[in-house]
């Protein structure tokens, strides 16, 4: 046991670069850990369901186990009484939610009870989105026990409101690496808000679906368990999480990983300052034997890029500029250096190396930013480039709008190899995004019918070579008294996008989504519209950066409304953050 837990420590110390002096709140929230506790409830809303009453028929015992399931806070104590003892062992709600807009009333002949629900979306044991259903009929099997009916067969989920659901469920991200270990990637879930958040976002990280390796990989090993279920946190803030397995299994690199992935998915949960892990019997300690673990552990994995430059560039008279949005000054560089006849750039995340599309969209350059060097071609022959985009890895992504449909492409280096993806090669993109870990593509396809949102899952081998695109995914946005043009498209954090929609040729719009397809727009600060005939997004995944609409004469500062912005260079084309 000790040589064990020296061994965790030494690990520990060797990875986490702690703070000399942590000071942390005097005062905070005591959690309240119930293991048949579902999810928590909006503090001050109570529903306290009735159990079954003596006499009740099988469409009212299957109409009262939905409404049990309401429970505000939530637990399934009451909803487990409508079943029979066997369904009740067997019964699992916290393998899927579904949810709906529209119940009808249940009906049946006491054996079998069936309820039409409208509306629905279902979500996995994460709370990863995993698809919408226009209609399904829930059906349950009933049973006399002792004279009353009970519930005997049912789906294996919490089946609730989507109004519901949206008053007690967040939007979260859980934390994996990419497959050559050198990002985080941030996989989109639904957590219960308040006391049980940590807990569910531990269990989201233990959820193992067996993800493909070649898109996510996890460090937490198969069968781990948090204890109890529950991570408890101290009213000063600290969240303890006891993973339940053998220590001697995991090795210095991947208890380096383990801490990585917790730290960064827990971290959402605002009520905690550091966190403290034990595996097995094992308490993992620091030089000193202290054993809280600071919240800015593995930066170096950071999914918006390690090091990233957060200014801004562009185009003035044809050469490259950058700065802040009322100071950008030319870059020394060749393509700040001269004219080098390029309409639209994509710059790499540290800021070190720009692509430029030609004048006439059949070529990209690429060349250093501020060192001395020269341009090189790196694509010819193209038709018609979109802007290029980079990933982590310093991959450009382009697309090409070539005849009979667009091309998607990937440089690395100097070599170009075309990608097939389902859904978006061979249409008519009109915006290409990826995001900066290299895992998703987003674009919007021009349809007969209006302008569409897509977006595709890319795979790669361990040493990061691309290996495919997956069938590209219609993300739900639906506006409605828009144009049905979609003007621009933007990256408002790993993963959601902000689109810049008409309303009327004088007033735009501005929602953001996420880009795992879940239905709803997300709630962001700042403006929503804006007037002048905005036709730009300029913005970044990086929390707190400034967000810009840009019109023909004029530029709006989205995270600051009531904030002026000085009028722009003339002649000011491509205004773009890195990536």
């Amino acid at each position: 046991m000790r040589r064990r837990s020296a061994r965790l420590g030494l690990i520990l110390g060797a990875v986490l670069l702690l703070p000399a002096c942590i000071q942390m709140p005097s005062e905070g929230p005591v959690t309240e850990v119930d293991s048949d506790s579902v999810t928590p409830s909006t503090p001050g809303i109570y529903f306290d369901p009735k159990p079954p009453q003596a006499g009740e028929s099988a469409t009212e015992i299957v109409t009262h186990f939905l409404e049990a399931m309401k429970a505000t806070p939530v637990k399934t104590s009451v909803a487990r009484q409508f079943l029979t003892p066997d369904a009740q062992r067997r019964w699992a709600p916290d393998s899927a939610v579904i949810t709906y807009a529209e119940l009808g009333d249940p009906v049946g002949d006491g054996v079998e009870v069936m309820s039409a629900m409208t509306g629905l979306e279902e979500y996995d044991a994460r709370g990863a989105w995993q698809r919408s259903r226009l209609r399904k009929t829930m059906r349950f099997g009933l049973t006399s026990d002792r004279g009353e009916w009970r519930i005997d067969q049912l789906p294996d989920a919490l089946i609730v409101p989507e109004s519901w659901f949206e008053d007690q469920y967040r939007r979260v991200s859980l934390y994996f690496f990419d497959p050559t270990v050198r990002i985080l990637v941030p996989e989109p879930a639904f957590v219960p808000d308040g006391e049980q958040q940590a807990s569910s976002l531990v269990r989201g990280l233990l959820n193992d679906p067996t993800p493909d390796p070649r898109l996510i990989r996890t460090f937490l090993p198969p069968g781990f368990t948090s204890r109890l279920g529950a991570v408890p946190i101290t009213p000063a803030g600290v969240a303890e999480v006891t993973l339940v397995g053998d220590p001697d299994v995991l090795d210095e690199a991947t208890i380096q990983r383990i801490v990585t992935q917790l730290v960064w998915t827990m971290r959402q949960d605002t009520r905690i300052r550091a966190v403290r892990l034990s595996i097995g019997e094992e308490e993992l300690s620091l030089p000193g034997g202290v054993t809280q673990i600071a919240l800015d552990v593995g930066s170096e994995f950071d999914p918006n890029g390690a090091q990233s430059s957060g200014d801004l560039f562009g185009l003035v008279e044809g050469k490259l500029v950058r700065g802040s949005i009322g100071s950008l000054l030319a870059t020394p560089g060749p393509m700040g250096a001269e004219r080098l006849g390029v309409r639209s750039i994509g710059v790499s995340l540290r800021g070190e190396r720009v692509a430029g599309v030609s004048g006439d969209g059949t070529a990209l350059l690429v060349a250093p930013v501020d060192s001395e060097g020269s341009a090189v071609q790196v694509v010819s022959g193209a038709r018609d480039l979109l802007p290029p985009a980079w990933d982590f890895a310093d991959r450009i992504w382009l697309a090409d709008r070539a005849r009979g449909g667009s091309r998607i492409s990937v440089v690395t280096g100097e070599s170009r190899r075309a990608l097939e993806v389902p859904g978006m090669s061979g249409r008519d993109v009109r915006h290409l995004l990826v995001s900066r870990d290299g895992s998703r593509l987003v674009a919007v396809i021009r349809t007969a019918k209006g302008d569409r949102i897509v977006a595709s899952r890319i795979l790669h081998d361990d040493a990061g070579g691309v290996l495919r695109a997956t069938q590209a995914q219609l993300l739900d946005f639906g506006p409605e008294n828009t144009t049905g043009v979609i003007r621009d498209i933007a990256w408002r954090s790993p993963t959601a996008i902000s689109v810049l929609t008409d309303i009327t040729d004088d007033l735009s719009e501005v929602a953001t989504i996420s880009v795992d397809g879940a239905p709803g727009e997300l709630a962001t600060e700042g403006a929503s519209r804006l007037r002048g005939g905005t036709r730009e997004l300029v913005s970044s995944p990086v929390e707190g950066a400034e967000v810009f609409g840009l019109a023909r004469a004029s530029v709006a500062d989205l995270t600051a409304p009531e904030r002026p912005v000085g009028p722009l260079p003339k002649r000011l084309a491509s205004l773009t953050y890195v990536g």
